[in-house]
């Protein structure tokens, strides 16, 4: 009797480790450095709360919009880029307000894509509706 006992405390115990995974999917329109970016940074947010990113996973969606988009005149003009990222998958969703300024609007993403903070209090709660 011990030993089912303990076997079936085993097998609930390897049920409750499995970590959930999920497939990272962005938009078309979100340029690949940004992505690149984007995939480190979700995949940071994720693996902080012991949850894994893998192919076969439950889809996580990543959508943008540029909210402002700003150009400093002169010969070394620059953009400045308000986005708003919302990320989704099935029981939770949030927005993230991020902001970047580069030489052109893939260099203005990809450094607005930096300042996502995976321990921030945002993403802290959108990892825990995930969870």
């Amino acid at each position: 009797m011990k030993k089912i006992l303990m076997m079936l405390a085993c097998v609930l115990a390897s049920l409750g480790l499995q970590a959930k995974s999920y497939k990272l999917v962005f938009a078309d329109d979100i340029p690949a450095a940004a992505v690149e970016v984007l995939q480190q940074r979700f995949t940071q947010m994720l693996s902080g709360v012991g949850l894994s990113v893998a192919d076969d996973g439950t889809p996580l969606e990543v959508t943008a919009k540029v909210v402002n988009r700003e150009e400093t005149a002169g010969s070394l003009g620059q953009v400045a880029l308000e986005i708003e990222l919302l990320a989704s998958a099935p029981g939770a969703s949030e927005t993230f307000n991020i902001k970047g300024v580069g030489d052109d609007d893939a260099d203005a993403w990809a450094r607005a894509a930096k300042l996502l903070l995976p321990r921030s209090k945002t993403a802290q709660k959108f990892v825990e509706k995930l969870k």
